[in-house]
């Protein structure tokens, strides 16, 4: 990608550009996606990754606040020594118990998207753009949210798909396999290529 007064150029063909991808020729630019333009307008994307990061994790929250805000609570409330003895106030468990939720949807939500994208989603590509940093470190360093063109019955629109990872797993300018139902989307698994010796 080059310049020419102040404006970038396609390496390719010369022709300016405004974002990741020539809308001449096709190839990448080599612009960095926080500094392109959105051509199209963006889709909202409910994500279904099924990973540690996504169900894993915050299941580990669920499992041990929800033991502290609901399973001790019950203890103590059925214990003998209930109404006689010292006991910690139950509004105490409240803090426990509304994590331990929260944890539970966000542990629920990918699967439940998942199960639904399986059964009534429609297979798609999209068009890998670039990478944007995510809000969200993942040992002090920024997950990866990819930006990717689809094409949809009102003209092309872009998502903006978290990952929940570190890393740039697609090449830009590649075609990627979506599956979409509503608002959910799933990257589906790409063929491996095999060769025959």
């Amino acid at each position: 990608m080059g310049e020419i007064d102040g404006g970038m150029v396609c390496k390719n063909c010369g022709a300016p550009v405004t974002s990741e991808i020539c809308p001449y020729c096709g190839s990448s630019t080599g612009m960095n996606t926080e500094q392109a333009d959105m051509e199209y307008p963006v889709l909202d994307c409910k994500e279904a990754n099924i990973g540690f990061w996504s169900v894993l994790f915050p299941a580990i929250f669920a499992g041990g606040f929800g033991f502290a805000g609901v399973v001790v609570p019950l203890s103590i409330l059925f214990n003998s020594d209930f109404f006689t003895g010292d006991r910690p106030p139950m509004l105490f468990f409240l803090p426990f118990t509304a994590v331990g939720l929260g944890a539970l949807y966000f542990t629920i939500m990918p699967i439940y998207r998942y199960i639904v994208l399986r059964i009534k989603g429609k297979k798609i590509m999209g068009r890998v753009y670039g990478y944007v940093d995510d809000n969200v470190l993942y040992n002090g360093r920024p997950a990866q949210i990819v930006k990717l063109l689809v094409q949809t019955p009102k003209g092309p629109r872009f998502i903006m798909y978290q990952l929940n990872s570190t890393g740039h797993p697609y090449g830009i300018n590649t075609q990627v396999p979506l599956v979409v139902y509503k608002d959910y989307f799933m990257i589906g698994n790409r063929k491996k290529e095999t060769i025959d010796w």
